[in-house]
């Protein structure tokens, strides 16, 4: 047996010197076979671990440890990336480094190549002793082997003397070996320790712009992934007694603790790689420490989308770095590390950058710049909600801003110019006549043969009604403009979505006038005569403005404001179609429910049935004995749709209205009993024919404008009239009256001339015919001077009837009617969502309802239960 394991060993040093041609493969594997046979595997298996450490230890002291890297470059620490290319002298150190790195690397692969060769050739030879030996005693297979050795022996090679092994008995099985004074990876003598700085310093001089050898970096950490943390194989291992096979002296625990003492890191029985448990705790180490430095260093020298590019790129190329050379469970820890280190850690800093921050990015419309922001923030868990948080603050911050009357920038975003009024087309509703109020019944007296009107050269809007379109056109650009960053730097997200409109909702229902501000700019753009614009620009314009309807919390109080508006179109034919109010309120209906346009659409139809009449009513006139002095166009409205009914408006009409209303009424009542017709001439026109000296015009002006002129017919050229006179005969409200008198003699068409002059009207002026007016039309609408915002007053008076109208005990008593039973917090609540989609109920308010119903006896507490209640029905 002897003679044949000589034989056996010197085939294994011919095939490790690769002189395999003159050896037969049948006759070595012959000698394998024979020795298990017998009963020898555990020589044999010494033997092979005996000379394949020998020649691994040869191998790394001749060619891997005359290349170790110069401690000095080996070991230099890394102190992130140094400029473009640092200084030229660090420049040259690292090409020198990369080099002796490279050199020492390509060497360990040459031994690691040479000795996998070697070892599949061994496998091959000695199949037997795995199939029969091995196997049976619980010990590595000889690939197995070869791999644990070389981790010993060239891994773990130290040009350091060994030290003298403990003296111990070889029946001390599972003694533990004592652990070394110190790591590999910290002990400079080892190849381990050159082997991960050499990895770590080439590395970084990768990520400091120098071009290194990828492959041999690759080939590295490859070596280390395979060798598999399976323990040290206890040698030499004994014949067991009695039977002559192989057993080991040290048990598989002891060795797995073994080697992890020698490598560092896990508990024992874990089945960890070199690469795990050294390579990659150092790798992730050193990439946290250079990314911490480079960060904090480009924060301070770029801007923010400099920055952001930077790290963008970083990422990139770290993710195709471990994508080339690293293991595949460093991928995902390596850009974790990186999103925490580049990018969590500088969420703020980078949000209030003081060059070229979020407030920047978002004012310029830098698209491009902000999508990238919205991608890097998403790969860490808070970074979104911190970007909305940013996005939010600069919305609402501005809207304060447009709430105060600050002009924004005009945006570049699409949709922007279509949003922004054309000018000019506004203006033939600067001076339109938007009487507050409303009338249950309005004569609209015209001249016979009414043609269209030649209409006013239009004057500068009333700075108030001014003021609160260029709000909603100043917060619909806003809206245009986080329109446009929502879809293409968002990426329609709608965490963002919910977060912009949150954010539109605060600042814009800060607003006190914002419902009445929308509404007036709604009645703008459905008015006639609009100017530059086609209908469909007004229908986009009107769908802009339902995505600010949608932001308002108190949706009771624009319909207020909408529906008395409303009523100034219709009553004065000025809306643009019928087609686009009906399509108005069709959005309104989706948006906030059939109740919400319930009055508007009554409106509509009271027009549509008065169109109708008005043909019966010709027809009836045709019949007639004493027919009206005049053609009128009434308009019967309902005095529960239309707005502000009931107020008197009245005022002492001339004979030729009063017969013309006489003359209606006796039609009307022949129609319908029981029902009473109040005319409200603050709501009507007229066309009347006024001579001057120089020629004759047709006026198109108020009821109230026509009943002041009349009184000015029949008087000499220098007669005047007193505003105490005119008041006396006319009887109208002081308010009506000013305002009148300042369209006729203060504005453009001067039919009327004021002593004093001055554009505003006191009750000492006194007023005279103008008979040399003139002007180039024959057909002249003179619209009232209103203002078309409310004062003060008018507006405390819509809050309070907003106020009245937001009576809550019908909902309380709708809801405990459908449970009969319900807990008070859980009634408040519910009362809160039902009519959330109106206003924004306070829950005192709710409160108040429930103990008014209590005290009217139509809810009660429950006797076991005093915070639950009860329906009476």
């Amino acid at each position: 047996m002897e003679d044949t394991l000589e034989r056996l060993k010197e085939a294994i040093q011919q095939i490790q010197h690769h002189n395999v041609s003159q050896l037969s493969f049948e006759e070595t594997y012959r000698y394998a076979y024979n020795l298990v046979l017998h009963k020898k595997g555990h020589l044999l298996y010494n033997a092979v671990a005996e000379l394949i450490s020998s020649h691994l230890e040869k191998e790394t002291r001749e060619k891997v440890v005359p290349v170790f890297p110069h401690t000095s470059t080996a070991v230099a620490s890394g102190s992130g990336a140094q400029g473009a290319a640092g200084t030229s002298a660090v420049a040259t150190e690292n090409v020198a480094t990369a080099a002796a790195g490279q050199l020492f690397l390509d060497k360990l692969r040459d031994v690691w190549d040479d000795h996998i060769a070697c070892m599949s050739k061994l496998r091959d030879v000695l199949k037997y002793l795995d199939k029969v030996y091995t196997n049976s005693v619980a010990i590595p297979a000889v690939f197995n082997l070869g791999l644990s050795l070389f981790f010993h022996h060239v891994i773990l090679y130290s040009t350091q003397p060994k030290p003298p092994a403990p003296a111990s008995s070889s029946r001390t099985s599972n003694a533990a070996p004592v652990a070394p004074s110190q790591r590999p990876t910290a002990d400079p003598s080892t190849v381990a320790h050159h082997l991960i700085h050499t990895l770590l310093t080439v590395i970084r001089i990768e990520r400091e712009g120098e071009v290194v050898s990828r492959s041999a970096i690759h080939s590295a950490v490859d070596i280390l992934s395979q060798l598999t943390d399976e323990g040290a194989v206890p040698l030499p291992v004994q014949a067991s007694q009695g039977t002559g096979s192989g057993s080991p002296v040290v048990s598989a625990s002891a060795a797995n603790a073994r080697q992890r003492t020698v490598m560092g890191e896990g508990p024992p029985g874990a089945q960890e790689s070199p690469y795990k448990t050294a390579f990659e705790q150092a790798f992730l180490k050193q990439t946290g420490e250079f990314y911490a430095r480079e960060s904090a260093r480009l924060l301070i020298e770029c801007d923010c989308p400099s920055f952001l590019q930077r790290i963008n790129r970083r990422l990139e190329e770290e993710q195709t770095r471990a994508q080339s050379y690293l293991g595949p469970s460093t991928e995902p820890l390596l850009l974790s590390l990186l999103d925490h280190v580049l990018i969590d850690a500088h969420l703020s800093s980078i949000l209030e950058h003081p060059s070229a921050g979020l407030s920047t990015l978002i004012h310029d419309s830098r698209i491009d710049d902000l999508k990238l922001m919205y991608a890097l923030f998403g790969r860490v868990g808070r970074g979104h909600t911190v970007l909305q948080q940013g996005v939010a603050a600069w919305i609402v911050a501005v809207g304060r801003q447009v709430n105060e009357g600050v002009a924004l920038a005009p945006s570049s975003s699409e949709g922007g110019a279509d949003a922004k009024g054309k000018g000019k087309g506004k203006a033939d509703d600067a001076a339109a006549a938007d009487v507050e109020g409303s009338a249950a019944a309005a004569a609209a007296p015209a001249a016979a043969g009414g043609k269209k009107l030649g209409a006013a050269a239009p004057g500068p809007l009333n700075a108030k009604t001014k003021a609160a379109l260029d709000w909603v056109q100043n917060v619909l650009d806003l809206k245009d403009k986080f329109d446009t960053l929502l879809a293409r730097a968002f990426g329609s997200d709608k965490a963002f979505e919910k977060a912009i409109n949150d954010a539109f909702s605060t600042f814009v229902n800060e607003n006190r006038k914002s419902p009445e501000c929308i509404s007036l700019f709604i009645d703008d753009n459905l008015r006639k005569g609009l100017k530059g614009k086609t209908e469909v620009e007004v229908d986009e314009v009107l769908n802009k403005s339902v995505a600010l309807f949608r932001f308002l919390t108190e949706k009771d109080a624009f319909e207020k404001y909408y529906n008395g508006h409303l009523s100034k179109r219709l009553l004065n034919q000025r809306s643009v179609s019928d087609d686009a109010e009906r399509g108005m309120l069709a959005k309104f209906k989706v948006e906030a429910g059939a109740q919400f346009t319930k009055s508007a659409e009554g409106m509509m139809k009271d027009v549509k049935v008065s169109e109708d009449m008005r043909e019966e009513y010709k027809r009836f006139q045709d019949r007639a004995t004493v027919k009206a002095p005049f053609d009128m166009v009434p308009i019967v409205c309902g005095s529960n749709v239309w707005p502000s009914a009931g107020k008197d408006k009245a005022c002492t009409l001339p004979k030729i209205l009063q017969d013309g209303i006489a003359s209606f009424e006796a039609f009307y009542n022949q129609k319908h009993s029981g029902r009473k017709l109040t005319f409200l001439p603050n709501e009507g026109q007229v066309e009347v024919k006024v001579r001057f000296k120089a020629r004759s015009h047709e006026l198109n002006i108020s009821t109230y404008a026509m009943v002041v002129l009349a009184l000015f017919e029949g008087l000499a050229d220098d007669e005047k009239l007193s505003y105490v006179d005119i008041s006396n005969s006319t009887n109208m409200v002081a308010s009506e009256l000013k305002r009148t008198l300042q369209t006729l003699a203060c504005a453009k068409y001067k039919v009327l001339t004021k002593h004093p002059r001055g554009r505003d009207v006191a009750e000492t002026d006194q007023f005279s015919f103008n008979h040399l007016f003139t002007a180039p039309l024959a057909k002249i609408r003179i619209q009232t001077i209103a203002a078309k915002v409310e004062t003060d007053a008018e507006r405390k008076e819509t809050e309070l009837k907003v106020d009245e109208a937001r009576n809550t005990q019908c909902d309380v008593l709708r809801i405990m009617k459908d449970r009969k039973q319900l807990a008070h917090i859980d009634l408040v609540n519910e009362v809160i969502r039902q009519l959330s989609h109106r206003f924004q109920p306070t829950p005192q308010m709710v409160k108040k309802s429930i103990e008014r119903l209590i005290e009217k006896e139509y809810l009660e507490r429950d006797d076991a239960d005093r915070k639950k209640l009860k329906y009476v029905a």
